[in-house]
């Protein structure tokens, strides 16, 4: 199968797939287990050192129901953020905005892409998230995101968008949330991506206590 034709396949079902959302009566809206002001600001030896909101103009265009967006410092003074976005529903243009479209739309360039294995320190023993290499004039920006819904966590914009079907279908819900780390090159890309697997390790366990399954 050519590249185009299957462009457009995955077009149509995911055209497909936002029909179906829009136009299937609503389902259940289900809350956060916790607030996201609530979340740690102590996650291991990673400290809260900034919060951030958005404006209205921003909030208007995610339809987030909840959010988190904080900048954590480890003990060696480098730094990353943490965004999390929740939605209770994905109905009436409430719908997660991936970082491949939101990113290169405030000017970063994509640099380098693909999907990596990160190991977690308890159950599931590994995660699978997008690893993301953006560029502005001279600063660059390493990116981890993934997706979860209903308690389980995928990593392409097309899975989450099946995903998001499959739970619209059999348990009648459209939750779902996207996790974001971001931080500058520190050293290296190895040594940046390892620190964003240290904090993702560390934080990862504290996710159960909010997001619903």
């Amino acid at each position: 199968m050519g590249k185009w034709c299957r462009v457009t396949i995955s077009g149509a079902l995911l055209m497909s797939a936002y029909l179906f959302l829009q136009f299937r009566p609503a389902g259940a809206v289900v809350p956060l287990r916790k607030p996201f002001n609530v979340f740690p600001d102590l996650i291991q030896d990673w400290q809260e050192e900034e919060v951030l909101a958005f404006d209205e103009q921003a909030l208007n265009t995610l339809k987030v129901t909840d959010y988190l967006l904080r900048r954590y410092v480890n003990h060696s003074g480098r730094s990353l953020w943490l965004y999390i976005g929740y939605w209770d529903t994905q109905r009436k243009g409430a719908q997660m905005h991936s970082p491949k479209h939101c990113l290169p739309g405030a000017g970063w360039e994509p640099m380098e892409a693909q999907r990596v294995s990160l190991p977690l320190r308890e159950p599931p023993s590994a995660l699978t998230v997008n690893r993301y290499l953006v560029q502005k004039d001279r600063d660059q920006l390493l990116v981890l995101y993934w997706y979860q819904s209903g308690g389980q966590a995928v990593a392409g914009e097309f899975a989450a968008k099946l995903q998001l079907v499959n739970n619209a279908i059999f348990r009648s819900r459209t939750d779902g949330a996207l996790i974001r780390t971001m931080s500058p090159i520190y050293g290296s890309r190895q040594e940046t991506f390892d620190l964003h697997v240290n904090y993702i390790q560390a934080m990862h366990p504290v996710l159960s206590q909010f997001l619903p399954d």
